[in-house]
């Protein structure tokens, strides 16, 4: 509970109206970031032919939707036939609008001028910051973004082609990346780094193109045919024309297993694997372990959303009755007043159906453990509010015992709580009658793909790139940007 994604990307080149479809995409991936969202609009008859409207909060929050009024001018503003968007979790910079994507590099010549979008981080952030500075370049920021934006526009600056200019982005960067791109001269760009590891999908036909972090945000806008961009590959629509392009090799894939444990909309497909089958196949290896004794008054409760698909494969394969007993509160939203209790977070997020949980011997499913306080808190209301005989916690994703360096914001040892303490002790931890986690090998065949294919380093420490590995050593040093 409580990991975060970096951001959703997406981009359209269609005959009108791309700007609602931009918008559209990016409520359809809110949750791949909910702090700020952004459009950028291709206007070749007007001044400003790169004109990009962006902010702080959720999408609907940034583009007026509720107001109708509002909502209609700055459609009218972005109107358009191309364009990218972008949605934002913060690992650096907090609420300050600036840090909003897409960003600009504005430039007078049509090619060199561009909006980008980014998903991802960069592991080697530090030493090409040093390097930049050296060759009196200053990053106003201090975000993978913003260095990733001065690399490209060097490179356009050496009179390359857009091929030639995104190859010199893996000669330079260490970490995953996929990219959202157009320029002033309305080329349209999708590119994922050689080692593939966050998902980028796209769809063309007659010209018209499509491309989005999930597929849910391609499916759901009439757009068909969609294929996942290899690693290494980018996608490029040009005067009307839509092609893929091969930007850098990719000796080995490492995919992000958490897409499909948590961080996807279960809807979506990556890798030609369905997520919502992913996950009712994570339930069903996790119930293969099943060690308790089981009887009529036991009852398997999933924590909602992402673990609900697991609940429902871990109960069918042991016979046991599932139940909603945690309701999500969908109308929340995000707020500007949090509350600094833990407990009162919890019992905000969630509503507790108290009937379901008392007098039983509950099966709590969740999908991962980070830290373990939200898992602790959460327990503790439902000891207090349901009133269950046991409360026994199932994990669909092993133990995270190493922290990530690729986008998922946890980057130090010292915050995971299976570092140090083993089953037993992690159940004292947060309050449950036990605890027992998925196997590695379960995980991998409810993926459903080969493991040397999967990013598993946050589980293992077997980093697929030398920065990751660089950043481990450093540990508490690295962090997201």
């Amino acid at each position: 509970m409580a990991i975060k994604e970096k951001c959703g990307i997406c981009g359209v080149s269609i005959d009108n109206e791309a700007e609602l479809t931009l918008y559209r995409m990016l409520v359809q991936m809110q949750h791949r970031g909910q702090l700020s969202a952004g459009i950028t609009s291709y206007k070749p008859k007007e001044d400003r032919i790169l004109k990009t409207h962006k902010g702080v909060g959720l999408v609907n929050t940034v583009f007026c939707a509720e107001n109708k009024t509002k909502f209609g001018a700055i459609m009218r503003k972005l109107s358009t036939n191309k364009g990218i968007g972008h949605v934002r979790y913060a690992t650096s910079g907090g609420d300050n609008p600036s840090y909003a994507q897409p960003f600009e590099h504005l430039h007078g010549k049509k090619n060199r001028w561009f909006t980008m979008g980014f998903n991802g981080n960069i592991a080697n952030f530090s030493e090409l910051t040093k390097e930049f500075e050296k060759q009196n370049y200053h990053l106003i920021r201090k975000t993978d973004t913003e260095l990733m934006l001065l690399l490209l526009a060097k490179s356009l600056k050496d009179k390359k082609g857009l091929v030639d200019a995104f190859a010199k982005l893996p000669e330079k960067l260490d970490g995953s990346y996929s990219l959202a791109f157009i320029n002033a001269e309305g080329t349209l760009v999708a590119a994922r780094d050689p080692l593939g590891f966050k998902p980028l999908c796209y769809s063309c036909h007659d010209g018209k193109m499509a491309f989005a972090s999930e597929s849910v945000a391609l499916e759901n806008n009439g757009f068909a045919n969609i294929k996942d961009l290899a690693p290494g590959e980018m996608l490029i629509n040009e005067k009307g024309e839509c092609r893929v392009e091969r930007f850098a090799k990719c000796e080995k894939k490492a995919h992000c297993f958490f897409e499909w444990v948590y961080f996807a909309h279960a809807a979506s497909k990556i890798e030609g694997r369905l997520v919502y089958d992913a996950r009712y196949g994570l339930g069903k290896e996790l119930a293969k372990g099943e060690t308790e004794k089981l009887g009529e008054d036991c009852v398997v409760v999933a924590v909602p959303d992402s673990s609900t698909p697991s609940g429902y494969g871990f109960a069918e394969k042991l016979g046991l009755p599932i139940r909603e007993g945690l309701i999500r509160n969908r109308y929340l939203g995000r707020t500007f007043i949090e509350p600094s209790d833990r407990a009162q977070k919890v019992r905000e997020k969630f509503m507790l159906v108290r009937d379901i949980f008392k007098d039983k011997k509950v099966f709590l499913v969740e999908d991962s453990i980070v830290r373990g306080t939200t898992l602790k808190n959460l327990i503790s209301y439902i000891r207090a509010y349901g009133a269950p005989k046991e409360i026994h916690v199932r994990v669909s994703c092993p133990p995270i015992t190493n922290p990530c360096f690729y986008g998922i914001d946890m980057s130090t040892r010292k915050e995971l709580i299976a570092v140090k303490k083993n089953e037993k002790e992690i159940a004292k931890e947060i309050g449950a009658d036990s605890v027992r986690y998925q196997a590695i090998e379960g995980m991998v065949d409810a993926i459903g793909l080969p493991q040397k294919d999967l990013c598993l380093a946050c589980l293992n420490g077997t980093y697929p790139t030398k920065g990751g590995k660089t950043c481990s050593e450093k540990d508490g040093q690295c962090k997201l940007h």
